[in-house]
This record gives C-alpha cells, sequence and structure tokens, in this order.
C-alpha cells in the first residue's frame, strides 16, 4: 500500500505529507470496504506525473475527462459507475485520468495553468479552500437548484457535504469519507474478563479499559499486550482530542493560532494524550509515529487491544483471524466530537463541457453512485445505506451515527492551515510522544508561534 512510502511525520515536510496523505486516503478509502469477492489490497500506484493522452471521442459524443488520485483496485469503483452513466447518456463518452502517485496536487495546478486541467477534479478536504480561491472550481449552487437537472441535498447523510462548501457555496460533492471511531478484539476482551466498550463511553472509560487490557503475559517485564494502538504524530487526530474538550486550534476568523492553539482545553487534550504513553503507558512509543507506516501493526497483530483510526482498515480486520471485530465512537471529554476525513469532485472552471459535466458529477455524487460506493466504502445517501442495512449494522452503523457529532476541521477556518497550522501540530506531537518530561503549556505555545509565524510569511 501506500502507507510504504511515507516515513515519520516529523522527517517529512509539511507540504509533501499532506500531499502524500491526500493520494493515501483516496486510495485506501476505496480499498478499506471492498467486496469480499475483491482482493483485499489496492495495487500500489506507479509514479505516472501526467495523465494518458486524451482520445479522439466516438463520433457525436462529448468527451468528458475525470481526474482521480485513486490507483489499481481502487479504480473499480469509479470505472462501474462511468459504465452505468454511459449506458444511460449515451451522447457522453467519459474517461477516467488517474493521476497517480508524485505531487497530485501540483500535477493539477500544472494542468490549470496550461489550460488543460480534467473536467471533474478529485480534492481532498483540507486542499479545498485554496483550490476554491484560486478560482479551479465551478460554484455548484446554481446547478444543483436547476430546472433541468437539480439535486436534492437532502439525500446526503450529516456532514458529507461541509467539506465542498467554501464562503457559503458549494464547490465539490462528496466521493467517499470516514469518520474516525475505535477498534476493539473481543478475543483480547474476553480473555481477561473486561466488558466491552459501551456508545458514549468518556476518556476515564477509555483510559480504565486500556489499562486494563495492557499486559505482560510472560512475566518478562515488558508489555506484550497493549491496551491501545493510538494515531502517533497524526495532526488530524489532535483535531479530535482538541474538540472533545472544548478547544479549537485557530481563530474562527482565521486570523490567528495564539491563545487558540495553546488554549486550556487544549493543554487539558494534550496532557490527558502525553499521559496515556507516559504515565499510563497503555500505548506503544514506535520508531515511526506516523500510523499509516505498515510497521504499527499492533492491533492487526493481536498485540493491542483497541485502535483508535479511519475506517481504512476495517476489510482486512475483518477478515483476520487473530480478531473477532467490533467498533464504538469515540470516548468523550467535555462534548462529544469526531472530525472528517473527505474526498470529492468539482467541475474545473475551465471546462468546455460543464454541463455534461454536472450531469456526470449528479450521477457520480448522487443515488446511482452511492448504489455502487456502498461495497466500497460508506455511502453518501441515506437511503442507500439504511437499505443495505448499513445503519443498523453493528461496524458499519458506527461509523455512520459518528456522523451526528462531526466537529469543523481547522481548515475550514484558515486555507493555508494544511501548510501553517498542521505541520506544527505535527511537530508538536512528535515532541510530547518522544519526550516524557516536556512542559506541555510550553510547547503549545511553541506550537502557536511556530504556526503564527509561518501563517505571517505564507501571507
Amino acid at each position: 500500500m501506500l502507507a510504504t512510502r511515507l516515513e515519520s511525520e516529523g522527517a517529512v515536510s509539511s507540504r509533501a505529507f499532506r500531499l502524500i496523505w491526500f493520494v493515501l486516503i483516496t486510495a485506501l478509502i476505496a480499498a478499506c470496504g471492498q467486496p469480499q469477492s475483491a482482493a483485499t489490497d489496492a495495487t500500489p500506484v506507479t509514479e505516472a506525473t501526467s495523465v494518458p493522452a486524451t482520445p479522439s471521442p466516438d463520433s457525436g459524443k462529448i468527451l468528458l475527462r475525470v481526474g482521480t488520485g485513486d490507483s489499481g483496485d481502487g479504480l473499480q469503483p469509479h470505472n462501474e459507475i462511468i459504465a452505468r452513466f454511459e449506458a444511460e447518456n449515451p451522447d457522453i463518452q467519459v474517461q477516467l485520468e488517474p493521476v497517480g502517485s508524485g505531487d497530485y496536487y501540483q500535477i493539477i495546478r500544472d494542468q490549470i495553468a496550461s489550460g488543460n486541467p480534467s473536467d471533474l477534479l478529485q480534492i481532498g478536504d483540507d486542499a479545498v479552500p485554496s483550490f476554491v480561491e484560486s478560482g479551479a472550481f465551478l460554484p455548484l449552487d446554481g446547478l444543483i437548484a436547476g430546472a433541468e437537472f437539480p439535486l436534492d441535498t437532502s439525500i446526503y447523510l450529516p456532514g458529507v457535504l461541509d467539506p465542498g462548501k467554501w464562503a457559503g457555496k458549494q464547490y465539490l460533492l462528496p466521493k467517499d469519507y470516514t469518520p474516525l471511531a475505535v477498534y476493539y478484539n473481543k478475543k483480547i476482551f474476553d480473555r481477561f474478563g473486561v466488558a466491552y466498550p459501551q456508545d458514549g463511553w468518556t476518556w476515564e472509560e477509555f483510559l480504565a479499559t486500556a489499562q486494563a487490557l495492557t499486559k505482560d503475559t510472560n512475566g518478562d517485564g515488558q508489555t506484550d499486550i497493549w491496551g491501545a494502538q493510538l494515531p502517533g504524530s497524526w495532526a488530524p487526530n489532535f483535531e479530535y482530542w482538541s474538540a472533545s474538550a472544548g478547544g479549537q486550534l485557530v481563530s474562527a476568523d482565521g486570523l490567528g493560532f495564539i491563545g487558540y492553539m495553546d488554549s486550556p482545553q487544549n493543554t487539558e487534550a494534550l496532557q490527558f494524550y502525553s499521559d496515556l504513553y507516559h504515565m499510563y503507558h497503555i500505548a506503544p512509543i514506535t520508531e515511526s509515529l506516523n500510523p499509516f507506516d505498515p510497521n504499527n501493526n499492533q492491533f492487526a497483530s493481536g498485540a493491542a487491544a483497541m485502535l483508535l483510526f479511519g475506517r481504512w482498515p476495517l476489510a482486512k480486520l475483518r477478515t483476520n483471524p487473530d480478531i473477532e471485530l467490533g467498533v464504538v465512537g469515540l470516548p468523550t471529554d467535555r462534548r462529544r466530537a469526531n472530525i472528517l476525513l473527505w474526498g470529492g469532485f468539482g467541475i474545473s472552471a475551465l471546462s468546455q463541457h460543464q454541463d455534461a459535466a454536472w450531469r456526470f458529477l449528479r450521477f457520480y455524487a448522487g443515488e446511482p453512485g452511492a448504489q455502487v460506493w456502498k461495497d466500497w466504502a460508506l455511502p453518501t445517501v441515506r437511503s442507500v445505506a439504511e437499505a443495505a442495512g448499513m445503519t443498523a449494522d453493528p461496524i458499519d452503523g458506527v461509523w455512520l451515527n459518528e456522523l451526528n457529532y462531526l466537529a469543523p476541521r481547522a481548515y475550514i477556518s484558515m486555507p493555508i492551515w494544511p501548510t501553517a497550522g498542521e505541520p506544527a501540530v505535527s511537530k508538536l506531537l512528535d515532541r510530547v510522544i518522544r519526550d516524557p518530561n516536556l512542559d506541555i503549556s510550553l510547547a503549545l505555545y511553541d506550537a502557536a508561534q511556530d504556526a503564527q509565524g509561518a501563517m505571517i510569511i505564507q501571507k
């Protein structure tokens, strides 16, 4: 998987990590929920740096180009949706253009600069503000409310439209997504007589459960089973801890970090996160703190009882013989909170076929596309999820229920969050996990100053 290309976040530049992360998430989201008859791993992407040459369309047809960061098996749902759309729209020929790895966003920017981007472009959540502000996408509100091909936005599950909005307008529609949740291995819980976690549990209950499951099973003084595998220095993870403690990382007007990132609420959240590692020792401190590193597999290998993460590894965990899988919502501090990791499609402002592009986007992101995506990932359309029994499913239903508790991500307030705030948070988490004697308040102050300085330079 693409995770093999990720190093420790501390060793990767913030911009590079964000771009690698986008390609990773788009590949893994498709792979995580694929049908059991399909392979359980997406084929690694190649080092392609350009899209395929544009062929001549069939006579009389509009050629519609659709760019994606997905690859390998992750292209299968795209191709199935395209086949269904072309069958219903014989006047349009759709060409899927997988960009591959490399600097995905820079490739898109280069295409835009050359005046030849794909008609539809796939973007990750935190890149939406910067691309929209650069004029890359067509606003969709008029098309959504249009007389000929309207889209009823009430069909969607809670929160899945929001990442595609900027400044009150809708620019992208959802492709796929995941909130966070806690996986748990019932075999380990049963072995040690610990009750399964219940929806609505607290941070204190999470800690107590993890402590009860952290075991030295052979008496050699070394931990053999960890209570939990945590997401290390992955910055979006801390957005959840901050929100649950009642904090925020950036001001609502997007003008600053100082007084927000280093707030008392975030101090409480970060101290708790630090204590999980250093005071209570319920989570391993690995050489790489990147949760996408395949070497960080304590839960999958049966060496950790719980895992706080997104839905991406679900398909493998379902079939893992060492695991009897359960999933529960995130624990709560002052407020119940979660975050959404998301990818979506928008129409290029330079497209010469915007009407045809809308017809495809409406199909792809609407009920017909959701009928395909339900076999690969969480669908965006409520009726599709309900008809498939996913809302009542003891595992998928947890992910869908967590959509009711989404907190605004930091990039919503600040378009340069990925290159100013996120690197500061990643560095902060790395310091906290590496240094058991770190002054948490001072470390947060330093992070806020670093982020503020980066913001000033970039503006």
